[in-house]
């Protein structure tokens, strides 16, 4: 009888710590979906977060990004962007500069972009965008273009700096997208903790 009564209290206590998952996992996923939804102000300040760089060349992610920044460009021929990432291991060029050349070649006049090459994470990525927006004066409504699973917690660290944002969204690919939504959620759990 006690084993008996032992085993339900282990499977009853595995069926609320996977309940507290599941809900977890849940909450998250529509504040995602809602923060990479949320539309930006016309020309706003865009900021382009960096992504891995191989070399000289931007990766699959930061492409993505890139080409969300562009189409917002496109669409709002006043606003200034910025380009925010430092260089990592394996990369020869900043993530600013890679975005940078991106896209001036894809047709965005180098006046408009503004290029932020010492940051190391999302948080920096911000912060020393804000600092250069102070400078120049930009205000604080921006658009973040970065992969959706990744617009929450950086809107969130944005709202943190006084920055009143919207989201450009890039689409990461559908076999990328588990990994690093899954990596995404844990990202979020640390940062509210």
């Amino acid at each position: 009888m006690q084993k008996y009564f032992l085993g339900k209290c282990v499977i009853g206590i595995m069926a609320i710590a996977i309940g507290i998952v599941v809900i977890t996992a849940v909450i998250e996923t529509v504040l995602i979906v809602k923060a990479s939804a949320k539309k930006p102000q016309e020309n706003a300040t865009l900021i382009v977060l960096g992504c891995k760089v191989y070399g000289e060349h931007a990766s699959r992610s930061l492409r993505e990004r890139l080409d969300a920044a562009l189409i917002y460009l496109e669409e709002n021929p006043n606003s200034q962007c910025i380009v925010s990432g430092g260089m990592g291991e394996g990369e020869k060029i900043s993530e600013a500069e890679c975005m940078y050349r991106y896209l001036t070649k894809k047709g965005i006049n180098s006046s408009r972009i503004i290029k932020e090459d010492k940051s190391t994470s999302t948080r920096e990525n911000l912060r020393f965008s804000k600092k250069i927006m102070e400078e120049k004066g930009l205000g604080n409504n921006i658009a973040i273009a970065t992969s959706e699973y990744h617009q929450y917690r950086a809107s969130q660290i944005a709202k943190s700096l006084g920055f009143s944002v919207g989201a450009v969204s890039g689409h990461t690919a559908w076999w990328l997208f588990p990994t690093f939504y899954m990596r995404e959620l844990y990202g979020i759990l640390y940062q509210a903790l």
